[in-house]
């Protein structure tokens, strides 16, 4: 029911005796409604502000890789013979290359792939840390203080999972984090155990919806990777969340090739 009819029907039945107390139940489900679709207008918005920033931060960093392999080989041919020293730090700069554009292409097909869930605000695709990550709020998930996986939030990592199960040759850790109000129930002794078990709840779902579960790994990390300012209700908000991490291959670092065959510089 759109909100303008939702005020009319509830003016009309108000008018034929209805209990105030309903009247006013009615209103504080609009009132809810609307601060909910506010919310989640608000966070499509910074999905794809996050989304447009990485984007733009990997392009610049190929940019700058290509210029300096294009400046590095106008420095080579300028000599008469190429040592061995500048054909390794050459043929290292174009694997690092080809790494950070094999990176780039990754994350633009993952926001395309999640771009429907990235507009309707339910989760954001990241790059920190060097990782590349996928990130759902904690209420759209579960209620306060629960591992209850809420029905939207079965959704969202049905389909999540939909999309996570195709990319091939990646495992995946899901990571559980928390504010920094400590919990007080019997059930958890500390945003420690409940990190963690809401990290297992949607595990069990991922492997329930068909993920291998030779590709997953669950962590809790309670309060101590903030995302937000934990001293104001917008930062704690954020800070409150699930984030699937696509967990990098070895063999595609920079001098791992190397040090897996025991091989020093």
């Amino acid at each position: 029911m759109k909100p303008m009819l939702l005020l009319a029907a509830v003016a009309f039945v108000g008018g034929c005796g209805i209990d105030k107390e309903v009247y006013e139940a009615k209103v504080a489900e609009l009132n809810k409604t609307k601060a909910d679709l506010d919310q989640c207008h608000k966070d499509a918005a910074e999905a794809k502000r996050k989304c447009d920033e990485t984007q733009a931060r990997l392009d610049a960093e190929n940019m700058a890789m290509k210029t300096k392999l294009t400046a590095l080989g106008q420095d080579i041919s300028k000599l008469t013979s190429t040592s061995e020293e500048d054909k390794k730090r050459i043929a290292d700069l174009m694997k690092r290359q080809e790494a950070a554009e094999a990176r780039a292409k990754q994350f633009r097909d993952m926001v395309a792939k999640f771009k429907s869930m990235i507009d309707a605000g339910k989760l954001q695709v990241e790059i920190r840390d060097g990782l590349m990550l996928v990130k759902l709020p904690d209420n759209i998930l579960f209620d306060p203080g629960k591992t209850d996986l809420k029905p939207a939030g079965k959704d969202a990592i049905a389909q999540v999972t939909s999309i996570l199960s195709g990319i091939e040759g990646r495992k995946f850790q899901v990571a559980g984090h928390t504010d920094n109000i400590p919990i007080k129930s019997a059930k958890f002794k500390s945003n420690w155990e409940l990190s963690t078990a809401r990290a297992v709840e949607v595990t069990k779902l991922m492997i329930a919806d068909g993920m291998d579960p030779k590709r997953l790994s669950a962590a809790g990390f309670a309060d101590e990777l903030p995302v937000g300012d934990n001293s104001t209700d917008e930062g704690r908000r954020a800070n409150r969340r699930i984030e699937i991490v696509v967990q990098p291959n070895l063999n595609e670092l920079p001098g791992m090739d190397e040090a897996t065959t025991g091989k020093t510089s």
